[in-house]
């Protein structure tokens, strides 16, 4: 049944599934504050609430009398796919956990006892998603809105032509404001999508802004037609738009520290940020070079494994920049950092292999006359990997909310094993803290 309102404004509606009171409550205790929560003791009162009332999450036992959680959930997904779902289960239902999050397009399962940090972060994070989803929505009604509303202006402007001259100049300005302001409004919601991703990666405001324009600089100098180097530049924008959704025991660490599980996750992003865009007409192509960025020239990317020509130019491009960036990066794919320097040897190294050869050389020279600063000083790490000389980028928080350590502060060896010993006090929660490399001329010195 719902709870009472508490008078402040709520995040989104939850539907809680357990056969259980106890449990019930205690989901109840942990929501209710900042969700409209309604509460069902099996899935059969559970499909019969769905069917007069919708939510945004049902988070569902696994083991319920008659219908299971499993059971549930999968009815949900044919007949509300858009609600988020989410199994409790158990450590021996693991194996049916596993299965039903494949029949039924669960979006994540959570082992018992829970951790209710860990259950509120997803629950938010997985809100917060849907919302990016609907913002993205939104926008492509609003475009095929204005779409329409350009061939009517356009149908308008021939009838005039034909009708007399003096007026095909009224309806020609029209047009063109009807486009400056589409082009506005589009451009201003690419960049909401922008601010969204740098805050969900921890990076510098404006550092995405800033390596767009390193490839969009880059295609250039290769020779993309104006059309491709547009389309490369959004790609470039919004090329985290698929890592949204990754946890962040996946997307803060790097791949050679993944489980097979957390990998095969990681290597379906650029699918999400396709799908994602594919819903934008004037991103399509965009969207086509995010799904191709993370192939290599050998035929060993993801997540089509295509090699050589095979892999759009465009695509070849982003992925020579991302990697560039990327190594350069503590959470890297070959687990350490390097400097600048040494990222543009390791691109030359694997030119031909991971790369193709020409573009590299092409990207040599584009770097000799590039003026910008295209890589984020900033980024967010487990504290297990912080290391003495980094400077915080923000307050270090407790799992309780103290701050611990203010932003700006140098850590130095007392300050590392302090956090060491943080890190065992709170065993099981993962603590993150935003870092600032210090220019490579101070780290040398």
């Amino acid at each position: 049944m719902p709870i009472e309102p508490t008078g402040r404004e709520k995040n989104g509606r939850l539907l809680l599934v357990d056969d259980e009171q106890g449990v019930l409550q205690a989901l109840k205790r942990l929501f209710y504050r900042h969700y409209d929560v309604v509460l069902a003791n099996g899935g059969d009162e559970a499909l019969t609430i769905l069917e007069d009332d919708s939510f945004d999450m049902i988070i569902s036992d696994m083991r319920m009398p008659g219908m299971s959680g499993a059971e549930l959930l999968k009815t949900c997904f044919e007949k509300y796919p858009a609600m988020i779902r989410v199994l409790l289960t158990g450590y021996s239902d693991l194996d049916s956990a596993i299965k039903a999050v494949n029949e039924g397009n669960i979006y994540r399962y959570i082992s018992k006892p829970w951790d209710n940090d860990q259950l509120r972060d997803m629950v938010a994070e997985a809100l917060e998603s849907k919302e990016l989803k609907s913002a993205n929505q939104r926008l492509s009604a609003h475009i095929v809105s204005q779409n329409e509303e350009l061939e009517r202006l356009n149908r308008e402007l021939q009838a005039k032509y034909e009708a007399s001259s003096d007026a095909v100049g009224e309806a020609e300005a029209k047009l063109q404001d009807a486009y400056k302001n589409l082009r506005h409004e589009f451009d201003a919601m690419v960049h909401i999508l922008v601010g969204t991703m740098e805050d969900r990666m921890a990076e510098d405001k404006g550092s995405t802004e800033r390596f767009a324009e390193l490839v969009k600089t880059f295609a250039k100098n290769v020779g993309l037609d104006e059309a491709q180097i547009n389309d490369t530049y959004y790609a470039a924008l919004l090329r985290n738009l698929g890592k949204m959704s990754l946890s962040d025991s996946v997307l803060m660490k790097a791949i050679p520290q993944m489980s097979n599980a957390e990998k095969s996750e990681y290597a379906r992003f650029t699918i999400h940020g396709q799908t994602s865009l594919m819903l934008l007409e004037p991103l399509q192509n965009a969207a086509n070079i995010l799904r191709s960025h993370m192939e290599l020239y050998n035929g060993k990317g993801f997540p089509d494994r295509l090699a050589g020509d095979a892999i759009p130019k465009p695509s070849r491009i982003l992925r020579i920049v991302c990697d560039y960036a990327e190594l350069q990066r503590e959470s890297n794919f070959l687990g350490e950092p390097l400097t600048e320097k040494d990222a543009r040897v390791y691109l030359l190294k694997l030119a031909g292999q991971r790369y193709d050869r020409e573009l590299v050389d092409i990207f040599e020279e584009t770097l000799e006359i590039y003026e910008g600063q295209a890589i984020s000083s900033r980024e967010r790490l487990n504290i297990a990997d912080v290391k003495e000389g980094m400077i915080l980028a923000g307050n270090l928080v407790s799992p309780g909310g103290a701050v611990l350590l203010s932003s700006g502060t140098q850590l130095t060896e007392r300050h590392v094993a302090k956090l060491q010993g943080l890190m065992r006090q709170f065993e099981g929660h993962e603590i993150f803290v935003q870092i600032r490399k210090p220019p490579e001329d101070d780290a040398g010195a």
